[in-house]
């Protein structure tokens, strides 16, 4: 097959040119040795390069991120995709792939313009960049990826995915999505089942047309406050009386953020002796009072922060009169509710200073 670097033919490199040597492959597949002989690029995504999205439900956000690691030893880049159906729309998400690093492929499946079932097959464009016996070579390749899904007409999920983002932790959040459908005026949705143990769904019958066999229902999704910080992707699988439907999913994704955000304080090499005051930054959502800063090394020193604010910016002084490693928790007391106190990582290293004679400037 034909490989494209940036939308141009190109020729293929003999693999391992540089004078390395290599099995000669019969027609059939077989090395002159009886093994089956795997291009470098295809054993790179061998058993992990093909994944099926099932039933899904028009409008309904399908994506798939591919993965694999480079173990070729040298710099791969990834130049270009291209796929053979436009149900499905590749993004490269890693152009260069260093050794021991993984690279990353995003397929995105059009639920909006597709309909039935759908596959398509994504090929990259690969380079391989290295140096052997004293000189340097490219290879070139070509990763293969597939996808496929059924996408039911009768079916439409609005909106196509539920983002929680920009949550504040503890606080109790509520998202909807409408589910339609058209056919059997029996068709019912049973359950959820959910990737995520902190999400709760309610499920509510909007409306039934016997006549029409129009049927909608509203699931009404809420966060449970227990859900840690951070980012998260799950999917939420409704469950129905028709076996052709059951198991559509919807996208569950989002951020959560803690009540009260204070990044780890971290120095890094202090000189001894040298005066050191510092500002460190804590904010929220809402306004808040700081009651307290605590250090359990007397040799960290906050000043108070007075009123009622989003966000505090506190002083603190360091002690580095002796020479040392300090490894310290602070410990933040606060009025905010559901994280009164918050405890950071304090580290530093001071160092004896040394001392440069400068030339005093001529008067």
């Amino acid at each position: 097959a034909q490989v494209y670097q940036h939308g141009i033919p190109i020729q293929q490199s003999v693999p391992y040119q540089s004078g390395v040597p290599h099995h000669a492959a019969s027609s059939s597949g077989q090395t002159l040795h009886g093994t089956v002989q795997i291009p470098w690029y295809q054993s790179l995504v061998k058993d992990r390069n093909t994944h099926d999205f099932g039933v899904v439900a028009t409008a309904s956000l399908q994506e798939h991120i591919f993965e694999f690691v480079n173990t070729t030893g040298d710099d791969l880049y990834l130049n270009s995709v291209r796929a053979s159906c436009g149900c499905t729309k590749p993004f490269i998400l890693t152009p260069v792939v260093k050794p021991g690093e993984t690279g990353q492929l995003k397929a995105v499946f059009d639920t909006k313009t597709f309909f039935g079932d759908k596959g398509a097959t994504l090929n990259v464009s690969t380079q391989k960049v290295g140096s052997r016996n004293g000189g340097q070579f490219v290879e070139y390749g070509e990763l293969q990826f597939s996808v496929k899904g059924s996408i039911r007409r009768d079916v439409v999920f609005s909106p196509g995915e539920i983002g929680f983002n920009h949550l504040v932790s503890s606080v109790p959040v509520t998202k909807k999505v409408r589910v339609s459908y058209a056919g059997n005026p029996n068709w019912k949705i049973e359950s959820t089942k959910s990737s995520n143990s902190n999400i709760q769904v309610e499920i509510i019958e909007v409306s039934r047309d016997l006549q029409a066999g129009r049927v909608d229902y509203d699931l009404t999704v809420s966060m449970n406050p227990a859900q840690a910080p951070g980012t998260f992707n799950d999917t939420l699988s409704i469950i129905t009386n028709d076996p052709k439907t059951s198991g559509m999913s919807v996208a569950l994704r989002g951020r959560i953020q803690s009540v009260l955000e204070a990044a780890p304080i971290q120095l890094g090499i202090v000189y001894q002796g040298t005066p050191l005051t510092k500002k460190w930054i804590v904010r929220s959502a809402n306004a808040f009072k700081v009651v307290q800063v605590k250090a359990n090394n007397p040799r960290i020193h906050f000043s108070p922060s007075e009123g009622e604010k989003a966000v505090h910016i506190l002083t603190y002084t360091l002690d580095t009169s002796e020479a040392g490693s300090i490894e310290d928790e602070i410990t933040l007391f606060t009025d905010a509710t559901g994280q009164e106190q918050t405890k950071v990582k304090f580290s530093a290293q001071v160092v004896p200073a040394t001392l440069v004679e400068q030339e005093t400037p001529a008067p």
